[in-house]
């Protein structure tokens, strides 16, 4: 893939949608943005609507494998550490994602297992670096397997290894790049807000409180 065609799909991965002029990298010639914009088009990786452009299913499906910098397909399986850390007000440190598949959608903190690191390790890691927490005592609960489909498209599959922990009044949270970490009440949520499989989870975490569980879910997004 071209690397125009690279920075144009990073840029949608950012915004639901974009017009012309906001998806055109800094110096690149009209005619040959256009070029390849109308190859990503061809590949139905973007779709437009009125005068805006957007990710398409398989556009979406493309991102979630990507890495974000270079948006070049990972060779690797999609295993995350998933923390569902509450505080004694009812509230959950949730995560706000602000790139797609899941833009604008509240799941857990959440993150990529590193090669050659223990899992307890991945999600202590995790833990800081999605919010700034440190110290809380995590707890192993599950896995689940969780498929995501979008208009008939699996965009997104995901094994998450799913811990737990508690942690005392409304600790300040990060600010990152690509996501806000924010105290919230789940209940407040509707499902359309949450990423899929958050919803499933919470539910295993209360039904299984003194066994391992496992999962397999598949869920549709909006």
């Amino acid at each position: 893939m071209h690397y125009i065609q690279r920075k144009i799909l990073r840029r949608l991965m950012y915004a639901p949608s974009l017009n012309y002029a906001k998806m055109r990298p800094p110096g690149v010639e009209s005619n040959h943005f256009a070029y390849h914009l109308d190859q990503l088009m061809r590949e139905k990786l973007i779709v437009k609507d009125g005068r805006d452009y957007s990710l398409t299913e398989k556009g979406l499906m493309f991102v979630d494998r990507a890495s974000h910098e270079a948006m070049r397909p990972r060779q690797q399986p999609h295993i995350v550490t998933s923390l569902y850390i509450t505080n004694d007000q009812g509230q959950m440190a949730l995560y706000e994602h602000l790139f797609q598949p899941y833009l604008n959608l509240f799941g857990p903190l959440q993150g990529r297992i590193h090669d050659a690191e223990h899992i307890a390790e991945a999600a202590d890691r995790e833990l800081f670096e999605k919010s700034g927490l440190s110290g809380v005592s995590l707890t192993h609960r599950g896995m689940v397997y969780i498929r995501a489909v979008k208009a008939g498209v699996e965009v997104s599959k995901i094994l998450a290894h799913i811990f737990s922990g508690t942690t005392t009044g409304r600790p300040e949270l990060a600010t990152l790049r690509d996501g806000i970490a924010v105290w919230k009440d789940p209940a407040q949520l509707t499902k359309d807000q949450c990423m899929p499989g958050f919803v499933e989870v919470r539910e295993l975490l209360v039904t299984h409180t003194d066994d391992l569980f496992f999962a397999e879910i598949e869920t549709s997004m909006v």
